[in-house]
């Protein structure tokens, strides 16, 4: 077959495939709803484009008043399921701490930035329980969940009117794909997030065709998404979520299936203005939390509501099976080694909580970009005075090739640092 006959057997495959998968019986998901999560856009210098990464979940959502009628009173079946749940001693296991060197012989302590003497600062975990009995009324949190599963609906995103087609959604629904785009249409879309840096971000929509018949009485559903293009350098915080600034309870799974699924989401005192301080100052975000997906909704208004600067969001992916589900501590190495790839220039400051395994993923994260991460700090988390000592332990041997003077571990908020230069400069 000669070259020319190839190409044309390609270019009309590939006309036909397009046609089929926008025609009446191919596309027939009418109440496909789609949640696009903000993402990064990287530069590449080689080619001289920006790969903007493009993220979703598309999902049936399940109606129906006994449906919402389950979902309203699925928490609280939840929290009598568990009433008895203690605190789970499998922490410690995973934490497999070790302590560098004999403490005692060379006195070597840990400062924390402690509260005051707060008298709440270590209470005991049972000490104080709010009335679990409070049922979420809006059902769409524990939805998310619940959904049916999702066919596979072909979609396109419009970036600055033009469109590119989307490969189709996987089988739990989720949507990934890169386009390209040049330096001038990048600037051109883009709005500057600081007033004094050249960090950008813009919106584009995804579009489904959803109608499975020939008459089509609405228009296409669009949902808007935003992309961050950033300057190559400058400086990035990257943040967990979890206890770090929402309050979780990670280490209790009562408490934490009351604080995720239960209770309001509530903020971490203090977290907000220390990260409205760093905003102010240039800094662009990222979360980085081994919740899933389906959380994403709440967690924008979250956000949103306790004005914590907005930035890029990155969850765990989650489907019923586990098929997708990955440990926690390889989830987060993972994605926070692809946005340091992804902005070799930039410097970062990580900010984290002593619930999971923060320190020991910041530790090693910084072993493997000690020029780019700046300073380390961690929310300490513990309630009673009795595990201190074990903190301090656990500390000392996860930042043991840490220099000191780049890692914190702090209790109060208000009492880190706001002032970047003078983080930086250490």
């Amino acid at each position: 077959m000669t070259s020319y006959l190839k190409k044309s057997v390609v270019a009309l495959a590939s006309a036909r495939t397009y046609i089929a998968q926008w025609s009446a019986e191919h596309v027939y998901a009418d109440e496909a709803l789609i949640i696009p999560f903000p993402t990064l856009a990287k530069f590449n210098p080689d080619k001289g484009v920006w790969s903007v990464q493009i993220k979703a979940w598309l999902y049936l959502p399940i109606e129906g008043n006994k449906l919402k009628i389950f979902f309203s009173s699925l928490p609280g079946r939840l929290m009598r399921k568990i009433e008895s749940t203690k605190r789970e001693d499998s922490v410690d296991k995973e934490l497999n701490l070790n302590v560098a060197g004999d403490l005692e012989e060379n006195n070597e302590q840990v400062e924390i930035i402690d509260d005051d003497d707060d008298p709440g600062a270590c209470l005991n975990e049972d000490a104080v329980h709010e009335d679990s009995s409070k049922v979420d009324e809006n059902p769409g949190r524990l939805g998310y969940f619940f959904v049916r599963k999702s066919v596979k609906v072909i979609t396109k995103s419009i970036i600055n009117d033009v469109e590119h087609l989307l490969q189709p959604s996987d089988e739990s629904g989720f949507i990934e794909g890169n386009l390209e785009l040049s330096d001038e249409e990048i600037r051109s879309l883009g709005e500057k997030i600081h007033p004094d840096s050249s960090d950008l971000k813009f919106d584009y929509t995804i579009q489904i065709n959803q109608s499975n018949s020939d008459i089509r009485t609405e228009p296409c559903k669009l949902f808007k998404c935003t992309i961050y293009a950033l300057a190559h350098n400058g400086l990035s915080i990257i943040s967990d979520i979890d206890d770090t600034i929402k309050i979780s309870e990670v280490v209790s799974t009562r408490e934490l299936l009351k604080h995720t699924f239960v209770s309001d989401f509530k903020p971490v005192d203090g977290m907000s203005e220390l990260y409205q301080a760093w905003s102010e100052q240039n800094c662009q975000f990222h979360y980085v939390s081994s919740s899933p997906w389906q959380l994403f909704p709440a967690l924008s208004v979250f956000l949103k509501k306790y004005k914590y600067p907005m930035g890029t969001i990155n969850l765990r992916k989650f489907a019923w099976g586990f098929k997708h589900l990955k440990p926690p501590k390889t989830y987060k190495m993972e994605t926070i080694t692809q946005i340091l790839n992804a902005y070799p220039s930039r410097q970062y400051i990580f900010v984290g909580d002593s619930g999971e395994l923060d320190p020991e993923i910041y530790s090693k994260l910084y072993t493997m970009f000690p020029q780019n991460i700046r300073r380390i700090f961690i929310r300490d988390v513990c309630k009673t005075p009795e595990c201190l000592p074990q903190c301090q332990e656990r500390y000392l041997s996860a930042f043991q090739d840490v220099p000191k003077e780049q890692w914190t571990i702090f209790k109060d908020p208000r009492k880190v640092e706001t002032d970047i230069r003078k983080i930086t400069a250490v």
